[in-house]
Order: structure tokens, then sequence, then C-alpha cells
């Protein structure tokens, strides 16, 4: 259903304006089903998730940034597990987020 109603089972992303937020246990800004969702790594510490219009309201293209590409490539790895989604670790200049 739209916006997850009626799924008995999901992988989510919550989005927090700050760790601070996230911490207080405020609501997330956003959630992103990201089953069937494509995760690409872009450059430097930035990935993007984009995400089908099975679950979520609408397909859409998030942007992440992390503190470190470390911090991102554990996002890619934890996320390369979840069934049905695809993980791109070449970036736009060639950079291979797995290799490094």
């Amino acid at each position: 259903g739209e916006g997850g109603e009626g799924v008995d089972f999901a992988y989510v992303v919550e989005v927090y304006a700050s760790r601070a937020d996230a911490a207080g246990g405020l609501s997330p800004e956003d959630r992103l089903f990201i089953t069937n969702a494509t995760v690409s790594f872009v450059q430097g510490t930035v990935f993007t998730i984009k995400t089908t219009g099975e679950i979520n309201k609408k397909a859409a293209t998030h942007f992440m940034s992390t503190n470190s590409t470390t911090e991102a490539r554990s996002w890619l790895e934890a996320i390369e597990v979840v069934p049905d989604t695809t993980v791109v670790w070449v970036g736009k200049d060639g950079t291979d987020l797995k290799a490094q």
C-alpha cells in the first residue's frame, strides 16, 4: 500500500535532521522503504538511495552524506544484504568504494 500501509515487513531507513534528533527520540523527517531500491556510490562520502513507488508514497532519489568513506562503505555493505536491492559500488569518477 501507499506509504507502507498493509506491508507485513519492510526494510526502512529513517532520516533525521541530526544525530541529536535521532538519539532524542524525535520522529524521523522521512522513512525510506528500501526494498527494490538502487543504492549508488557517487563520490567521496556521498551515495544515493533511489526508491520505488511500490511501498513508498512515490519513487524518488535521496542523496545521503556520511562523515567518512569508511562510513559510506558501511552503509552500502549493510544495504547490500537487503533482498531485491541493488548496490552500485563504482562512483561517477570510476572510483570503486568497495576496493578502497
